[in-house]
Formats: C-alpha cells, sequence, structure tokens
C-alpha cells in the first residue's frame, strides 16, 4: 500500500471569537431560579459609553473610551472615527497619539494593508519624540520594526524601553520574537522565559515559549501549554497548540481530545475537524487492522470539507481514506478534485501517480 500522506496546517496564531452556550430557565433548579432576580442586571458597555458622550458631548474621555471598546472588538473603522474625534478635542495629547497608532497597526494586519500600517508609524514616532517615557509607544514601534524585518531597530527600541524600566515582560517577549528571527533559539528561548520570570501571569510568553520549545523538539512544550490553559481556559489558540503537540508526538486519542475542546469553543472551525481526522488516521497506521478509524477520519475531513469546499487538504486526506478502503476510482477523483482546486498540490499529484 502507498505510504500514507497526511497533512497538518502549519502552527499559527489565531483570534476565534467563540460561542457561549445559552441555558434556558427550565435548565435552573428552583434555588438558581430565585436567585437569578437577585442578580444585578447587566449593562450594555457600549450604551453605557454613548449615554456618556450625550451627557458630555465634549468630553475626550469618553471618546476615547468608546474607541478602545470598538479595538478590543475589532470594528476598527468605528474605533478610527472616535479616536480621530478624540485628537480633534485634544490635539497634542501623546497617548492619544499611541493609541491612534495602535488601532491603525491592528487595522492594518486585519486589512493586509501597509498603508494603514505607515500612518501608524507617523502617530508613533511623534509620541516617542513628545514622550520620552511612553513605554506603550516605543513597545508597538519595536512590533513593527520587527514586522518589517528592521532587527538592530528593533533590538534598540527594546533597549530603550528596559532603560526605562528594566521589569517589562513584553520587551522581553518582542525580543525572543526577533531573536527567534534572527535563528537564534537559545536566545529566543532565554528572552520568553524571562518574560515569564517577569510575569509568571503572561499568557503569550507561555504560548511561544510552548511553539519555540515545539519547534526544537523539546517535551516541555506541553508545560507550556497547560500553563497557558490554566490561565485562559478558553483559548482556542492554546488548546489547538496543544492538540498538535499531541498529535506529533503521537498521542492521538490525548490530540482528539483537545482539538475536541478546540470545537466546543469554535464549533465552525473547519481546521479542528480537519485535524481531528488526522488522530484517526494516526491510530490506524499504529494498527492497521482496525478499519473503524478510518471511517472516522473520513466523517471528520468530510465535516472540513462541507465547511469549505475548497479545502485541499481535506479533499485529498478523503481520498486517502478511500484509497485505503480499496475504492481506488473514487479516490483517484479526489485527488483530482484536490488537483483541480490546486495544480501544484504535491500530496495529491504523488498520489494520482502512484495510482496510474
Amino acid at each position: 500500500m502507498r505510504k500514507l500522506v497526511y497533512i497538518f496546517t502549519a502552527f499559527i496564531l489565531i483570534q476565534c471569537e467563540s460561542n457561549n452556550s445559552q441555558i434556558g430557565s427550565n435548565d435552573l433548579s428552583n434555588d438558581d431560579q430565585i436567585n437569578q432576580s437577585t442578580q444585578p442586571i447587566e449593562v450594555d458597555p457600549l450604551k453605557a459609553i454613548e449615554s456618556e458622550i450625550i451627557e458630555n458631548p465634549n468630553s475626550t474621555n469618553v471618546y476615547l473610551k468608546r474607541a478602545l471598546y470598538y479595538k478590543e472588538n475589532r470594528e476598527y473603522e468605528k474605533a478610527i472615527e472616535d479616536i480621530n474625534r478624540a485628537l480633534s478635542l485634544t490635539p497634542d495629547v501623546s497617548i492619544l497619539q499611541y493609541h491612534k497608532a495602535a488601532i491603525l497597526y491592528e487595522y492594518a494586519v486585519q486589512k493586509q494593508d501597509v498603508t494603514y500600517l505607515d500612518e501608524s508609524k507617523i502617530y508613533l514616532n511623534n509620541c516617542i519624540s513628545e514622550d520620552k517615557m511612553l513605554i506603550e509607544a516605543r513597545l508597538l514601534r519595536a512590533k513593527i520594526h520587527l514586522f518589517e524585518e528592521e532587527t538592530d531597530e528593533c533590538m534598540g527600541m527594546l533597549s530603550d524601553v528596559l532603560r526605562i524600566n528594566e521589569r517589562v515582560a513584553e520587551a522581553y517577549l518582542i525580543k525572543g520574537m526577533a531573536y527567534e528571527f534572527l535563528e537564534n533559539a537559545t536566545l529566543a528561548a532565554s528572552s520568553y522565559q524571562t518574560a515569564i520570570e517577569v510575569d509568571p501571569d503572561y499568557y503569550d510568553a507561555y504560548i511561544h515559549r510552548g511553539m519555540l520549545a515545539d519547534r526544537l523538539g523539546e517535551d516541555k512544550a506541553l508545560d507550556y501549554y497547560n500553563s497557558a490553559l490554566a490561565l485562559e481556559p478558553k483559548s482556542i489558540e492554546a488548546h489547538r497548540n496543544k492538540a498538535l503537540h499531541l498529535h506529533f508526538n503521537n498521542q492521538f486519542m490525548d490530540a482528539r481530545a483537545s482539538f475536541l475542546d478546540v470545537i466546543q469553543l469554535a464549533p465552525d472551525f473547519e481546521e479542528a475537524y480537519f485535524n481531528i481526522g488526522n488522530t484517526y488516521l494516526g491510530q490506524f497506521a499504529q494498527n492497521e487492522v482496525i478499519t473503524d478509524y478510518v471511517d472516522s477520519a473520513f466523517h471528520y475531513f468530510s465535516e472540513a470539507y462541507k465547511m469549505n469546499k475548497t479545502y485541499v487538504q481535506a479533499i485529498h486526506n478523503m481520498g486517502v481514506c478511500f484509497e485505503i478502503k480499496g475504492e481506488l476510482n473514487v479516490a483517484r477523483e479526489h485527488y483530482q478534485k484536490a488537483i483541480d482546486l490546486d495544480n501544484n498540490f504535491q500530496p495529491a499529484l504523488d498520489a494520482i501517480n502512484d495510482l496510474n
């Protein structure tokens, strides 16, 4: 039989919105229903801010507050409108220029448009020159230097930050990222570790250290992901990275449990379904007698495909399942379909060639 090929998407930092499960009143105990009436009524934060704006239409702070609310919810165009209003009321305040730069930076990342990045740099350079102690602006400028592969400038900006305050955990995190870019894993690991020592509750430092540990083949990657999950139990990123770590270490059942945790948090996350299918193929590769693994794998690849009809890897792996079961013509159809979508997709090209 042709050697099994199953494909994983690479480690990436992702941010997804999760849907909280809703519990109907019939699911509550009598005590819970009684206590419900005594619970404080939750106020919509946006409505509360808008009420403040009505009361204080010339207040810089309320427009800043709403801009930050929109930024938190990734509504960047609205955030830009409000930060502009704040700046029109108080134009020469460094912290406002920093917040506009931060909004523009995130918008540039979302839109993949360097125009917004260039504008962000203008505001950052202004507030850095006006306020020598504004650490946040220097950290963001360092990130942009790193994004633009200007590692010397990035390190210089971080040195300025650490001269102001040597216990800024984010500065060590960015240093670690810069050292990784420079392919210096030792200094990257040391920088991430320092970030954790400075701030033991720094989620991002555990994630980056775990990903570096995975790249270096270190077993302790799992410890870092578990530490991240202890801080943010609903982090899709941490559950996903933990699942991939377990899978690459042939711990397929544990990996599947973690991918199921991802699905619970993000039911439409197609990659999680795809990788659950891969856990079953991994188990089949360990024990080819149990063909039920192939049926289970096919089910999850099909679920991923239903969510994304152009999911080339899922289509290919559905073909792998058919090939294992001896349905070679159907397998060939799936491989060809994958090639039609991406004529450079090498696993499908190899599969077709092997079948001919």
